[in-house]
C-alpha cells in the first residue's frame, strides 16, 4: 500500500492569510506535488481543513482532490466547522467514514475535537468497538498526538490518551497510527506499533524554535509505504 497523510492545511475563505502565511498557496502546492507522485492507493486527511470552518474552503478542498482522483478522506478537528462538515456542505468526492478498507487495511478515523477545545478525546468504546470489527492490519487516524511530543508541542494533547493506548496495547492487528495538530513531523515504534505525525500543510512549528514561531520551509506530507510487516515512511516537502 502506498498511502499519502497530510494534516492542518487551515485553508481561509478566499485563500486569506493566516499567521502572515499565505495557506491558499501551500495547499496549492501540496496538490501540485501529490500529482507528481505515482502509486498512491489513498489520501487521509487528520483533521483542520478549514481554519475558518467555512462553506467556501469545504468546496475548494473537495472539489481540488476530486481533480486529483485519488480516493480521500477525512476527519474534522479543532479547528473545523462541525456542523458545517457534517450537514452543511456533503463532500461529492472526499469521504467522511469513521472506517473504511484500503488495500486488505481497515482504517479507524476517530473525531477527536473537543467542542471550544483545543485539546482533545476520543470515545474508547467506539474505537474498542470497530478494532473488533476489523479485519486484517488496523490504521487508526486522529488529530490529537495520542502520545508525548518534543519540547514546547507537548501542550494540549489527546486527553485520554492513556485509554487510547492501552486500547491499542492489547490489540495485535493495530500497526499505525497517524495524528497531526503539532504541525510538525516525528515518528516513534512502540511495542510494534508505528506512531507519526504529518507536517502541517498550512504552517510548520518547530519545537527548537520559539513558541509558534512559523518554521517556514517545514512544511509537507507524508507518503506511508507498506510491505509484508515493514512500514516506510517518507516526508514530502512543499518547496
Amino acid at each position: 500500500m502506498k498511502l499519502i497523510h497530510l494534516s492542518d492545511i487551515h485553508l481561509t475563505e478566499n485563500g486569506r492569510k493566516i499567521w502572515e502565511t499565505n495557506t491558499f498557496a501551500h495547499f496549492q502546492k501540496a496538490i501540485q506535488r501529490i500529482k507528481e507522485l505515482s502509486g498512491i492507493d489513498g489520501i487521509v486527511i487528520s483533521g483542520d481543513l478549514s481554519d475558518d470552518g467555512s462553506l467556501w474552503t469545504y468546496k475548494y478542498i473537495d472539489q481540488a482532490f476530486a481533480k486529483i482522483g485519488i480516493p480521500t478522506f477525512c476527519c474534522p478537528e479543532n479547528h473545523d466547522n462541525l456542523r458545517e462538515f457534517y450537514q452543511g456542505y456533503k463532500p461529492l468526492f472526499c469521504k467522511i467514514k469513521e472506517t473504511f478498507e484500503l488495500c486488505g487495511w481497515t482504517f479507524i478515523m476517530l473525531n477527536s475535537a473537543m467542542i471550544g477545545m483545543s485539546r482533545g478525546s476520543i470515545n474508547p468504546e467506539k474505537l474498542s468497538q470497530h478494532i473488533q470489527q476489523s479485519i486484517g492490519p488496523v490504521a487508526i487516524i486522529l488529530h490529537h498526538p495520542p502520545i508525548e511530543q518534543k519540547g514546547w508541542l507537548n501542550r494540549k494533547l489527546l486527553d485520554n490518551r492513556d485509554i487510547f493506548n492501552d486500547i491499542i496495547q492489547h490489540c495485535t492487528n493495530v500497526r499505525l497510527v497517524l495524528y497531526g495538530h503539532t504541525h510538525y513531523h516525528t515518528d516513534s515504534i512502540i511495542n510494534g506499533i508505528v506512531y507519526s505525525s504529518a507536517p502541517s500543510i498550512g504552517f510548520a512549528f518547530n519545537p527548537n524554535l520559539p513558541k509558534f514561531e512559523i518554521a517556514s520551509g517545514e512544511e509537507g506530507f507524508n507518503v506511508i509505504e507498506t510491505k509484508d510487516d515493514s512500514i516506510t515512511i517518507t516526508t514530502v516537502k512543499l518547496l
